[in-house]
């Protein structure tokens, strides 16, 4: 793939040690959007009465009455605790709150695209469809949320996770690669993770390099299944970014629609993010 023309990208700082600073934040403009509230309509409903009505009201209306205003009550509540259930906050914090050094470098497992699917294809054989996880870690500039992708060479951008070791637990094993990748090797024990939510899964139908948000109609047997998890990063933290590897941080809407410069899955990244409301601390 090819990088895009436009690159507005931050990549961070990285030394030979740990830097007493944190990394510096790239200038975005930044824009604000205000959403129009709708009005609610209200609708009062008058009984008739007859010249011998009185203002008391008969017993039989009396229950009625009580009864529809707790099942009013108990479905707006219901209401209420569905919405409150529905709109998700994510917290996002600064850039500059994080500090960056550097590692060993990390190899991939295979030497060539060509080997990674040749060991694909006799795994498949014992240990049936490979799985995979990756982590989407957010932070903000100037309130603009921003992906931590790593960068292999000029031209290759991927999340941070990997394969998962047979039987083992989809979290476990996203924190255990995810401190392989990002973790400072000295330090025990390594960061924690907080997992939040599932926000897509791919498939890669073959034992080739194509990969669909779906399974195809005609395949029965997909080979590999990676799961993208949105991963709340604390307040505060250091990283270990491989030194073979760069760690920058992409805006959303350089991403969006960007599937020759990041590739399918990340340049989707945008769509699947947009169900969650962001608190820019």
């Amino acid at each position: 793939m090819s990088l895009p023309n436009s690159n507005n990208s931050t990549q961070l700082v990285r030394a030979s040690g740990w830097p007493k600073t944190t990394a510096p934040s790239a200038t975005i403009n930044s824009t604000t959007s205000t959403t129009p509230t709708s009005a609610t309509a209200t609708t009062t409903v008058q009984t008739p009465t007859t010249p011998n009505q009185t203002n008391s009201t008969p017993p039989i209306l009396t229950a009625l009455t009580d009864n529809n205003s707790k099942l009013n009550n108990s479905a707006t509540n219901s209401s209420s605790q569905s919405f409150t259930h529905l709109e998700r906050t994510i917290q996002s914090y600064p850039l500059t709150n994080y500090t960056f050094g550097t590692k060993d470098a990390l190899y991939e497992r295979d030497s060539s695209v060509q080997a990674r699917f040749q060991r694909m294809r006799e795994e498949f054989q014992t240990m049936g469809m490979r799985r995979s996880v990756e982590a989407v870690l957010l932070v903000h500039e100037h309130n603009l949320p921003h992906v931590l992708l790593l960068q292999l060479g000029t031209t290759f951008f991927k999340l941070p996770g990997g394969e998962l070791n047979p039987g083992e637990d989809s979290i476990e094993g996203l924190k255990r690669l995810l401190n392989e990748t990002l973790g400072r090797p000295e330090v025990t024990p390594q960061n924690q993770w907080l997992v939040e939510d599932v926000i897509g899964n791919w498939w890669r139908p073959n034992f080739e390099a194509p990969r669909y948000p779906y399974v195809p109609a005609h395949i029965t047997k997909p080979k590999e299944h990676i799961r993208l998890y949105l991963v709340q990063l604390g307040e505060t933290s250091m990283f270990a970014v491989p030194r073979n590897y760069k760690l920058v941080a992409a805006p959303l809407f350089e991403l969006y629609d960007n599937s020759s410069g990041y590739g399918p899955i990340i340049s989707s990244l945008p769509q699947a993010l947009s169900r969650f409301n962001f608190i820019y601390n």
